[in-house]
């Protein structure tokens, strides 16, 4: 839970589009047609983007929020308070790749079925 937390708001659009991503790779493994190849690999570049775009909005709010706190300047825990937030920032990025590595499996797996 704290990890998706960490992540803040660009979790939930990585979640809906994960949960779409990953409803629909299930279907083309179960019932695989070459007709919605596009629709999974347009998915899957959704959901790759969303990540990067909770990356970088991640990485933003850390870069606006540290410098609003001068009193971190005197104190020698700024580099860690950077990298925790450099960390967190990193969370829709691995949250996405996680949806994408099993879009890519059941993509993968439709392929081989719709093969023979």
């Amino acid at each position: 839970m704290q990890f998706f937390l960490n992540g803040g708001f660009p979790m939930f659009v990585i979640l809906v589009f994960g949960l779409v991503g990953a409803v629909s790779a299930g279907r083309y493994a179960w019932a695989p047609g070459p007709g919605r190849l596009p629709y999974l690999f347009a998915l899957a570049g959704v959901i790759g983007l969303a990540g990067a775009t909770g990356f970088a909005t991640d990485l933003m709010t850390v870069c606006i929020h540290v410098p609003q706190h001068p009193e971190w300047y005197a104190d020698s825990s700024l580099g860690l308070i950077v990298l925790q937030g450099l960390g967190e920032s990193l969370s829709p990025v691995v949250f996405a790749g996680g949806f994408l590595l099993a879009h890519g499996l059941l993509v993968a797996l439709g392929l081989r079925r719709s093969a023979g």
